[in-house]
């Protein structure tokens, strides 16, 4: 083999491996390429999370998702967006992490992060039917209230009805 060829051959592997020249799948990418945007927002949004600036990767991780589908970027973006979205505290966050992670078992079902996810799923899909319980508990609370009041009211009416009779009779005897 030409030393050339060798020389050339060994830059290839080199280049391939140290990351300097993005490689999915067998595909080479250019550095415009809507994947390799996509490497880089996911590369970022890792970074942010290392240095604790969680909403700067989350706002890296929904660009991520809300791009074109990568296999091994945007299904570890939406377990990791999942994750983040538990932190929400008005309340509507572990229904937005439940639904990443559908999304997440739905278009990846092999991945790592699917099976990973699983149990989370399972915990915010038993908290969503608690929340459910409660909300409809609350409700037939609401309605008890509202019956025992009106039957309170019927019992005063039903009261006075007899009163009314029993005077009308004492009337009619006179």
């Amino acid at each position: 083999m030409p030393e050339r060829a060798v020389i050339a051959l060994t830059l290839l592997v080199l280049v391939a491996f140290s990351g300097g020249c993005s490689l999915l799948k067998g595909r080479a990418l250019s550095e415009d390429s809507p994947v390799a945007e996509q490497e880089r927002r996911f590369a970022g949004a890792l970074h942010y999370l290392v240095q604790g600036k969680e909403r700067e990767a989350q706002g890296l991780l929904e660009q991520v998702v809300a791009g074109q589908a990568l296999a091994g970027v945007t299904d570890e973006a939406l377990f990791r967006l999942a994750l983040l979205n538990l932190r929400d505290d008005g309340g509507k966050g572990d229904t937005h992490a439940h639904a990443l992670l559908m999304r997440l078992k739905k278009e990846y079902p092999r991945s790592i992060w699917t099976r990973q996810a699983a149990p989370l799923a399972a915990y915010l899909a038993g908290v969503g039917a608690l929340r459910d319980s409660q909300r409809e508990l609350r409700t037939l609370r609401e309605r008890n209230l509202s019956l025992t009041r009106d039957n309170k009211d019927l019992r005063q009416s039903l009261e006075r009805l007899k009163n009314l009779d029993l005077e009308l009779e004492q009337k009619i005897k006179r």
